[in-house]
């Protein structure tokens, strides 16, 4: 396993845990390769999310990535969402409008 990718699951671990903790039911996607990292179902509301991590992890996706996470939302019902793990700290925004969200 490499090293940007332990990072990366590791980003993505952190970020089901604060969903979790928020009262939803995630679902880790099992590869790296998907629209999406995560599946979070609130009940009321459900997300697909893109983990981004590192001092560099953007704060909105762009082109392809940002066209295939939307569109999976779109096909599934749900809000497409970047969430951007930097020094520890995670941020969520709308894949569409860009606004900040909360779990």
């Amino acid at each position: 396993m490499s090293n940007t990718y332990s990072k990366g699951r590791k980003a993505e671990q952190q970020v089901a845990q604060i969903l979790r903790r928020a009262g939803a039911s995630v679902k880790v996607s099992p590869g790296s390769r998907g629209a999406a990292d995560l599946h979070a179902d609130f009940g009321t509301k459900k997300w697909d999310v893109q983990v981004k991590a590192g001092k560099n992890a953007p704060t909105q996706l762009t082109g392809i990535d940002k066209q295939r996470l939307n569109s999976k939302a779109t096909k599934n019902n749900t809000t497409p969402v970047l969430a951007t793990v930097k020094n520890g700290k995670v941020e969520f925004r709308s894949n569409r409008c860009g606004r900040k969200l909360s779990p």
